[in-house]
């Protein structure tokens, strides 16, 4: 089977249960997204001003029916009992209309949001009830981020693989499956690197197959456009490519058109970002029920003034809870968190390793070098870029607390990328070992039984117990 194959015959169906079964407005700040695209449904791409302020005016029925899904979870009820489903299907706007702060969305564009807005299209100007504006939001979500990330492993001329793992996280399968930018920034962010493997192939990209995925990943949620530094690292290490023959010099051509063409991306996505995490930008709640005091100009100043020791926290924090972030990658699909013991997600990242050793282990060892440093250097730079933004616009406090709140769902865009570059180089005489003693049948089905059964779990904790949750 081929890995685009894979990728839709295991994607497709564990997309679905997600957006069907995952409890309705569960996932990351789903109703705030979710205010946020009823709202461009209806015409409005931008959060507008209004008398309360800026933000999204939706029906008060949607909001109604988010506080039954707490009500339910309260007194006990699994999320989608028929009780529950015919509840949600009774609150049909009316005419009244409530106000919903939605500047915790601008920090991304209109064009994250535009798959599920083009799905709520039909359900919002129909006046149907919330839920199922909100599964028509998912699908749709879900149905690009697989074309997407289709579009990735197919065009890949490497580690095709790794990107059809990466896209198959369970955690990121969830963001595609649910009202986000967070799904499409994951694709973005794999179309980005599938095409960096065939401009390090040497191959000839067409224009337009080369500035629409850096444009996607511009215009996505920030600051993940910085992978477009890959390109002007690819041509760097390249070499002026005179004197090595007509095929290296072209090779060299596409490398430094490939790294302009990500230049200007780069200042795109920085001057979007720039321009849409000004002052008005309010970081809403650091979770479901805690209120925070906005102050990112504040947490900025404190930042700069001890760089050296944010630097330190954010390695820090890293190392002491990257035992939460692999939880989340597999058991936290928003937030009703999986009934699997806690060995079993550590087993799930071993059993995906010997897979990808088995499967991508030639290309594994083909990044070497310069390369292989530089761009494990820059994933973790991309990591405290991350940090510092969580920091500055996600927290109130002073010692750099919860900075680490939600980089399960920040770090998982980057999977593929962490992988090609921070696997230690012994992993290349185990792949060599690995690949002659692993068939790769076995490789592929491993490959897919992971998400199964990750996402397997989710929905029977769904289903039936409703639990571990921090609504009660």
């Amino acid at each position: 089977m081929t890995p685009q194959r894979l990728l839709v015959a295991v994607g497709l169906p564990l997309g679905l249960l997600i957006a069907l079964l995952s409890p309705a407005w569960t996932g990351y700040d789903e109703f705030t997204h979710f205010a946020r695209v009823v709202d461009m449904a209806n015409g409005n791409l931008e959060p507008g001003s209004t008398p309360e302020g800026i933000g999204s005016v939706i029906p008060v029925a949607h909001r109604e029916a988010t506080s039954q899904i707490i009500l339910d979870h309260q007194a006990g009820r699994a999320p989608w009992t028929p009780t529950s489903i015919r509840g949600l299907l009774d609150h049909r706007p009316d005419g009244r209309v409530a106000f919903i702060d939605t500047r915790p969305t601008s920090a991304s564009t209109p064009v994250a949001y535009l798959p599920a807005a083009v799905g709520s299209w039909l359900p919002v100007a129909l006046d149907a009830p919330g839920v199922l504006v909100l599964w028509a939001g998912r699908m749709a979500s879900l149905l690009a981020y697989l074309g997407l990330a289709w579009w990735a492993v197919r065009s890949a001329a490497a580690f095709r693989w790794s990107l059809t793992a990466a896209a198959l996280v369970p955690l990121n399968l969830a963001l595609a499956a649910s009202v986000s930018p967070d799904g499409f920034t994951v694709a973005a962010v794999l179309v980005a690197v599938s095409l960096w493997t065939r401009v390090e192939a040497d191959e000839k990209v067409p224009l337009p197959a080369m500035v629409l995925p850096m444009i996607l990943l511009a215009l996505a949620k920030p600051p993940y456009f910085l992978v477009l530094g890959l390109f002007p690292l690819s041509a760097i290490l390249n070499g002026n490519g005179n004197g090595n023959g007509n095929g290296r010099e072209c090779g060299h051509r596409v490398r430094l058109r490939a790294a302009l063409i990500a230049g200007g991306a780069l200042a795109v996505g920085l001057a979007t970002t720039l321009a849409r995490s000004s002052e008005n930008y309010q970081a809403a709640t650091t979770t479901m029920i805690r209120q925070i005091e906005y102050q990112p100009s504040v947490q900025r100043d404190r930042l700069l003034g001890d760089l050296p020791g944010f630097v330190w926290a954010t390695v820090d924090t890293w190392i002491s809870e990257y035992r939460f972030y692999v939880q989340g990658w597999f058991r936290q699909l928003g937030f009703w968190e999986a009934d699997l013991p806690g060995v079993v997600p550590w087993l799930m990242v071993g059993v995906v390793l010997v897979a990808l050793l088995t499967l991508d282990g030639d290309d594994l060892r083909s990044v070497r070098g310069a390369r292989r440093g530089l761009m494990g250097g820059g994933v973790a730079l991309l990591l405290v870029a991350i940090y510092a933004a969580s920091y500055v616009y996600f927290t109130d406090l002073s010692d750099y607390g919860h900075i680490g709140l939600q980089m399960a769902r920040y770090s998982a865009p980057l999977a593929a990328l962490a992988f090609v570059a921070w696997s230690p180089r012994m992993l290349g005489p185990l792949a060599d070992a690995v690949s002659n003693r692993v068939d790769r049948r076995w490789a592929v089905v491993a490959m897919a039984g992971v998400p199964v059964v990750a996402v397997g779990a989710s929905v029977v904790t769904w289903l039936w117990t409703g639990a571990n949750t921090p609504l009660g």
